[in-house]
């Protein structure tokens, strides 16, 4: 009995499904997101990557020709688009008709930037803590100046003698500090409380009384 040929071999394997690229660069992306948050940046592997996504190694490649391309394009972009996309817009609140509204807009408005920062927070602290030197980095070029226009946003709205620049960084740590809460607990809770103690906090501050304040004493 005749040996079948090569081509009726290549005929009988499996076929890979077609997909189209974009199609596979997204699907490579979440993969790599998926381990470079597993295993960090020095930990994560490419081959991993590429079986996770349904591709082989040559594909992976084609489309990020270096594991430092495809950190960038799967946990930086989306970490600094993110982060930017969470600084409300001042003209926002000044569109408020009513202090009724102005509450509504704020209480909202924060419950999507806790919502954006849970979210990223498993990209942020890779993107943070996998190289330290890296993470330094990130955090004074990139993420600090986005932290200090956040404050900016607030300038308006604060009270006299309050640093903008620490406005935007307790504002950050605090959704940090939420996000970090939920994560780690599993808490999946309505928002809608905590918003509301955030900008009761914003708009009122903690303290019980001013007469013991060490600012007031002569």
């Amino acid at each position: 009995m005749p040996a079948p040929s090569s081509a009726r071999k290549k005929s009988n394997a499996p076929r890979r499904e077609y997909r189209p690229a974009a199609e596979r660069r997204v699907e490579i992306i979440a993969a790599a997101q998926a381990e470079f948050i597993r295993a960090n940046f020095a930990g994560a592997r490419t081959r991993e990557i590429a079986e996770a996504a349904g591709v082989n190694q040559a594909t992976l490649f084609k489309h990020f020709p270096t594991k430092e391309v495809l950190f960038e394009e799967a946990v930086m972009r989306p970490l600094i688009e993110a982060m930017q996309g969470m600084h409300g817009r001042v003209e926002v609140y000044e569109a408020a008709g009513t202090p009724d509204e102005l509450s509504e807009l704020a209480r909202q408005s924060t419950i999507n930037h806790i919502e954006d920062m849970e979210r990223i927070l498993p990209l942020l602290t890779t993107a943070l803590f996998s190289d330290m030197e890296a993470g330094r980095q990130l955090f004074q070029q990139r993420l600090e100046p986005l932290i200090r226009q956040r404050g900016e946003v607030l300038r308006p709205l604060a009270k006299s003698g309050l640093d903008p620049e620490f406005l935007g960084l307790a504002s950050f740590g605090l959704m940090f500090a939420v996000a970090l809460q939920r994560c780690f607990t599993g808490r999946t809770d309505d928002l809608s409380t905590t918003a509301i103690q955030f900008n009761r906090l914003y708009t009122s501050g903690f303290a019980r009384g001013k007469s013991s304040s060490p600012d007031n004493e002569d």
